[in-house]
């Protein structure tokens, strides 16, 4: 039975195409292949905009399959059946609505074709990934999708800073950091930073040249694959799940 990662945040922007692809890449290359030598593992984009998809389709070499669900609401359900060990969900944003509308009882996914897609997809989640950048913006918005979606359904989550220029300094960190372990969200001590090679389309992080610097791009996703407790085909999520609790 596959495990599913879902990328969500509810601002655009955060990285969870860049996430889910590198970290499918990255299960993938500890995982290996199955028996009939198709890949262990998938990326599946949720997303209507499809930069997933689009950056997929422009790699050299695919580690893993890549699954459009974005259109396909009725087979959600038959995810966790797939032959997979792991698969990555890329999802889409989703507009805002105001905590009055939230008290008054709306819902904060909405009723579009996304927000049922959002809601079937949350059910079957083994656990979300939540990127946030060091910028005031992206606050908000995610306390929104951990505080709003994420907590009520329980599911186990992590918070992960992304997209960190590590030029503006390690106070940026802190800071966000600190808004995160304030609200009681598991945070990974991983952040992911700012590479210019990060946006060349046509590699995933497993296939970066031996130079110092894109080792550096490349060692930021296996430690954090490695602090999710993502081990391989067998791998559970005790990691997540006792600090989310």
């Amino acid at each position: 039975m596959a495990k599913i990662h879902i990328l969500a945040n509810r601002k655009g922007g955060v990285g969870k195409s860049l996430i889910s692809i590198n970290m499918g890449a990255v299960c993938a290359d500890v995982a290996g292949v199955r028996p009939d030598g198709r890949p262990s593992v998938a990326v599946a984009s949720a997303d209507p905009q499809g930069t997933s998809l689009w950056r997929a389709a422009r790699l050299v070499e695919q580690p893993f399959d890549v699954l459009d669900i974005s259109g396909d609401l009725e087979n959600i359900a038959l995810l966790k059946k797939l032959p997979y060990a792991h698969i990555f969900v890329d999802t889409p944003g989703w507009a805002e609505i105001t905590p009055e509308e939230y008290e008054a009882g709306e819902d904060p996914l909405g009723d579009d074709k996304y927000g049922q897609l959002l809601k079937a997809l949350l059910v079957q989640a083994d656990d979300v990934i939540v990127p946030i950048l060091t910028e005031p913006d992206s606050f908000e918005p995610t306390w929104q999708t951990i505080e709003w979606v994420i907590k009520p359904r329980q599911i186990p989550f992590q918070v992960v800073i992304n997209n960190w220029p590590p030029a503006e300094g390690m106070a940026y960190v802190e800071g966000t950091r600190a808004f995160c372990e304030g609200h009681g969200w598991p945070v990974a001590r991983t952040v992911i930073r700012r590479y210019r090679v990060h946006t060349n389309a046509t590699k995933v992080v497993t296939q970066y040249h031996n130079n110092r610097v894109e080792l550096q791009a490349r060692e930021d996703f296996y430690r954090f694959a490695l602090e999710h407790g993502l081990r391989g085909s067998g791998a559970g999520q005790g990691e997540v799940a006792e600090v989310s609790a």
